[in-house]
């Protein structure tokens, strides 16, 4: 197993809006790969949290991508052995917009 992954809300609800631009952009089968290679940075991530960047303003938080369009931005919690996603970005929109 690995550490524990705890979705927040703001996780969701982003994660959701992704899939929904998908549903309108890109066709179903892009949209099943995508869930694929979520699921499977999740794993990764169980394993070797502090493979992906560090965010250089927000302590224990890391921002990965998933894809070239969108990134994943989590929290590690030391204490609890837990990591909190906190949101998927659009690697396109103004990186002022996320502040990690």
């Amino acid at each position: 197993m690995g550490i524990e992954i705890v979705w927040t809300q703001k996780a969701v609800e982003t994660f959701g809006k992704r899939i929904a631009y998908l549903q309108e952009h890109w066709t179903e089968k892009e949209i099943f790969n995508f869930t694929a290679r979520v699921n499977e940075y999740l794993e990764t991530l169980q394993t070797q949290p502090l493979m992906f960047r560090k965010s250089v303003r927000i302590k224990h938080t890391h921002i990965g991508v998933i894809i070239k369009q969108v990134s994943l931005v989590y929290r590690i919690k030391p204490k609890s052995q837990r990591i909190e996603l906190i949101a998927f970005i659009d690697n396109r929109q103004n990186p002022r917009k996320n502040k990690s």
